[in-house]
């Protein structure tokens, strides 16, 4: 859980307290404006073993020239 330093009261908690709260709450009170830092960030899960593999390079595709477009107005 994340830790952070309040910048204005929240409930009844004064400004410069440190209180711990979740990751919807601290998204919710710095979109206030109460949250003068976060003092411990919130932990990244572990990556998942589709995330850790690394990337493999895509297949080389043909690239094709694109025919020129017609440019001027059309006709009505």
């Amino acid at each position: 859980m994340p830790r952070i330093k309040l910048a204005n009261w929240y409930g009844d908690h004064k400004p410069g307290d440190e209180i711990d709260v979740d990751e919807v709450l601290l998204k919710a009170l710095r979109r206030d404006g109460v949250v003068a830092e976060v003092l411990e960030p919130p932990v990244e899960p572990a990556p998942t073993p589709q995330q850790q593999r690394p990337a493999q390079p895509e297949p080389a595709v043909e690239q094709r020239a694109e025919p020129a477009a017609e440019t001027g107005r059309k006709r009505r």
